[in-house]
C-alpha cells in the first residue's frame, strides 16, 4: 500500500488556506472545531520529552566518542549564537530604514512585578532540583544535559552497557514511528489551530500594533527567503538551497500553527531525514535548537525594544544602546529560551536594563504575543539550514 504523504507541500498550504477561511468567515463556529487543534498539538508534546532523551542519550552511546560530540555541541551553540546575532542585525537595518507610524499611548495601570535575579534563573534554565522535573517540556535543557550525561554514561560502561544502548536505540525507532503516526492527522490539526489563530487575532491587528506587526512578518519573510537559502548554500552549495526548500515547509506550517518549536521538533527531524544529515549531528542540533535556536525571537527582542523607545519618545540610537540591544536579543534571548517563564524574565530585563516604568510591560507582553508565530516559525525552521551548516563543519 502506497504511504499517504501528509508532508505534502499542497496538503499543507489546502490545511491552512482553508482553517484561515473558516477563521474569517465562521467565527461563531471555530470554537467546534478548535479541540482539533488541541489533541494535534498535546501528542506533539506528549512525545517532545521522552523523543529528546532517547534520541540524545542513543546517538551518543552508539556513535560518539567526548571529543566528537564535544565539536558538534560547541559548533551547533557557536552557529546558533551567529545566525541569532546576524538575525538582530538585520531587524535593527529594517527598523532603522522603515519606520513605522506610532501613536503614543501610555497604559495608566502598572502591575507589581518581582525583582530577577540572574543567577537564579540561570541556573533554572540548566538544572532542576527534581528528577521528576525533567519529565516536561517546561525544562527541555535540563532534560538535555542529562540526556548527554546518561549516553556519556552508557558509551563508556563498553559492553555492561550494550543492553541499554541496544533499548535505547530501539525505542528511538519506536517513537520515530509514532510520529509517523501523528503526522497522519497533521493536516487537520494544522487546520483547526489556524481556523481558531485567525478568529483570535484578527481583530487586534489594528493601529500601531499593526504597523509593527506587518513590519516583523515582513522582514521575517525577506530573513527567510534571503537567510535560510544563504545558510544552506554555505552548507552543501546550490544543491542544499534545491534540498532545503523541498524539505521545509511541514516545519514552516506546523511552527506556525502551533507557535511552538518544541512541537516542531518531530518535522524537523523528519526533515533531516529527508536532508539525509548524519543522525548524530541532526539529533543533537535539532534538541538543542528546539531549546536555544531563537533568530525569530532576537528579531522580536530589537523589535520591541525599539517599540518602546519609540512610544516613550527617547533616542535610541546611540552606541551604548545599539549594543545592548544586540547583545541581548543573541545572549540573553538565547539563555532565556530554555527557561521557563523566559519570556517574561526578558522582557522585565528590558524594563530594567533601559529605564522604562513597569506599566510599559504590558505594551511588550502585548506586541510579544502578537509576533508569537512568525518569530515561532523562524525559530523553528531556522533550524534546518543551520543544521547542514554544522554537519560541514564537524565534517571538516
Amino acid at each position: 500500500m502506497k504511504k499517504f504523504k501528509w508532508k505534502s507541500t499542497y496538503i499543507l498550504i489546502f490545511s491552512m488556506i482553508f482553517g484561515s477561511l473558516l477563521g474569517i468567515f465562521l467565527k461563531d463556529y471555530v470554537l467546534v472545531i478548535k479541540p482539533l487543534g488541541d489533541i494535534f498539538i498535546n501528542l506533539l508534546f506528549t512525545i517532545v520529552v521522552p523523543l529528546v532523551f532517547f534520541l540524545i542519550s542513543s546517538s551518543i552511546a552508539k556513535f560518539g566518542s567526548g571529543k566528537k560530540f564535544g565539536k558538534i555541541v560547541s559548533t551547533t551553540i557557536i552557529v546558533f549564537l551567529t545566525t541569532s546575532l546576524v538575525s538582530s542585525i538585520f531587524m535593527l537595518g529594517i527598523l532603522s530604514i522603515v519606520k513605522p507610524n506610532i501613536n503614543t499611548i501610555i497604559p495608566t495601570e502598572t502591575i507589581e512585578i518581582e525583582s530577577v535575579s540572574l543567577s537564579e534563573k540561570i541556573v533554572d534554565a540548566l538544572t532542576v532540583s527534581d528528577f521528576g522535573d525533567l519529565l516536561s517540556r517546561q525544562h527541555l535543557l535540563p532534560l538535555i544535559i542529562f540526556a548527554i550525561l546518561f549516553g556519556f554514561g552508557v558509551a563508556f560502561s563498553k559492553e555492561k552497557g550494550e543492553p541499554v544502548k541496544r533499548f535505547l536505540e530501539g525505542t528511538t525507532d519506536a517513537l520515530l514511528k509514532v510520529i509517523d503516526i501523528i503526522m497522519y492527522y497533521a493536516p487537520i490539526g494544522i487546520c483547526a489551530y489556524f481556523a481558531n489563530l485567525i478568529c483570535e487575532m484578527g481583530p487586534k491587528l489594528i493601529g500601531t500594533y499593526a504597523s509593527y506587526l506587518l513590519l516583523y512578518i515582513i522582514a521575517c519573510i525577506l530573513y527567510f527567503v534571503l537567510f535560510y537559502s544563504l545558510y544552506a548554500f554555505l552548507g552543501r552549495g546550490k544543491k542544499g538551497i534545491k534540498e532545503m526548500w523541498k524539505s521545509i515547509w511541514g516545519t514552516t506550517f506546523t511552527s506556525l500553527a502551533t507557535c511552538s518549536s518544541v512541537a516542531s521538533l518531530p518535522v524537523n527531524i523528519e526533515a533531516s531525514k529527508k536532508l539525509k544529515v548524519k543522525k548524530e549531528v541532526s539529533s543533537m542540533s535539532l534538541s538543542l535548537g528546539a531549546a536555544i535556536h531563537m533568530e525569530g525571537s532576537s528579531m522580536g527582542t530589537v523589535l520591541k525594544i525599539m517599540f518602546l523607545f519609540s512610544m516613550f519618545g527617547k533616542n535610541f540610537y546611540t552606541l551604548p544602546i545599539i549594543l545592548i540591544t544586540l547583545l541581548l536579543a543573541t545572549f540573553i534571548c538565547t539563555a532565556m529560551s530554555g527557561i521557563p517563564s523566559g519570556g517574561l524574565i526578558s522582557e522585565i530585563l528590558i524594563l530594567t536594563i533601559f529605564g522604562f516604568p513597569t506599566s510599559a510591560y504590558v505594551l511588550l507582553t502585548t506586541l510579544a504575543w502578537l509576533i508569537d508565530a512568525p518569530a515561532t516559525c523562524l525559530n523553528a525552521t531556522g533550524d534546518i539550514p543551520s543544521v547542514l551548516i554544522i554537519e560541514k563543519i564537524t565534517k571538516e
